[in-house]
């Protein structure tokens, strides 16, 4: 699992901006690219290509094509290529690029539609951006109809999941992670209530329960999985210690059937349970 937080709400730390399989694929290509092309020195191309254009740019904007192509879909976010050499060469634009100091040659038609990159061969530019924009819709969406509830804890729609009949509790996280020892200790005294009633899997420092950690975390800590029908990454740090503590105790008690009684029917408890949708 990641040794980084994620506060509640946040995006992910230090995410690489290639959430896409093919964009992630591009850019592990490119990274092979840039090996095979500093040893060989050369691209070969198609010699049936027809690389003739109705439409010519200037180099500088083809150039500028190529960075805007690369920057926004195959580097690391704080990163970027910059702009070399740019002439003709078999009908195309020849780009030189420098990349984390290594110097990256890319070809793109005159036209700037088709851009070549070693070891990945041409990627029509306004269709890979189209289907990109479409992955990003559709991951929108999907997030959209994600039902939460209080504390931002997403409802799966899972089945309660239990351990000799009663529900379990799954904490993930690990120490030297601050947003994990911040809400550790809470998670902590909110389960020794319930105890008899609930199981708790305190998986700090542990790599147990790997599977539901994958099923239910995309892979930052803390996070905390409630009887698999509640499950949230990242700490309840903007809720503060208090409220925090409540809300798991709420959400709680709606897993075991308010249940114990002198927890569950505390009046600030019951207000928290009401709010549960």
């Amino acid at each position: 699992m990641s040794g980084e937080d994620k506060s509640e709400g946040a995006g992910k730390p230090g995410e690489a901006g290639m959430k896409t399989g093919y964009i992630g694929i591009l850019a592990v290509g490119l990274m092979i690219g840039i090996v095979i092309g500093v040893a060989v020195g050369a691209f070969v191309f198609p010699q049936a290509q027809d690389f003739s254009a109705a439409n010519t740019l200037t180099a500088d904007k083809a150039g500028e094509k190529v960075a805007a192509f690369i920057n926004n879909n195959l580097v690391q976010p704080g990163t970027e290529v910059t702009l070399g050499e740019i002439k003709e060469e078999s009908g195309l634009y020849n780009v030189t690029t420098s990349y984390m100091e290594n110097q990256i040659p890319v070809y793109i038609t005159k036209d700037g539609e088709i851009i070549f990159l070693q070891g990945l061969g041409w990627v029509q530019i306004e269709e890979f951006e189209e289907q990109k924009k479409q992955r990003e819709n559709q991951t929108q969406e999907q997030e959209s109809k994600q039902e939460t509830t209080i504390g931002e804890f997403i409802v799966s729609g899972d089945e309660i999941c239990k351990e000799d009949g009663i529900p379990i509790i799954y904490f993930f996280g690990s120490t030297g992670c601050p947003a994990c020892e911040w809400e550790h200790p809470i998670v902590a005294n909110v389960t020794a209530k319930f105890e008899g009633f609930i199981s708790f899997h305190d998986n700090i420092d542990s790599t147990a329960d790997q599977e539901i950690f994958a099923k239910y975390s995309d892979g930052y800590i803390p996070t905390l999985v409630l009887g698999c029908k509640y499950y949230r990454v990242g700490s309840g740090t903007s809720l503060g210690e208090d409220l925090e503590a409540k809300v798991l105790t709420a959400l709680i008690c709606d897993l075991t059937g308010n249940k114990p009684v002198h927890i569950c029917t505390d009046p600030e408890i019951e207000e928290w349970i009401n709010k549960i949708e």
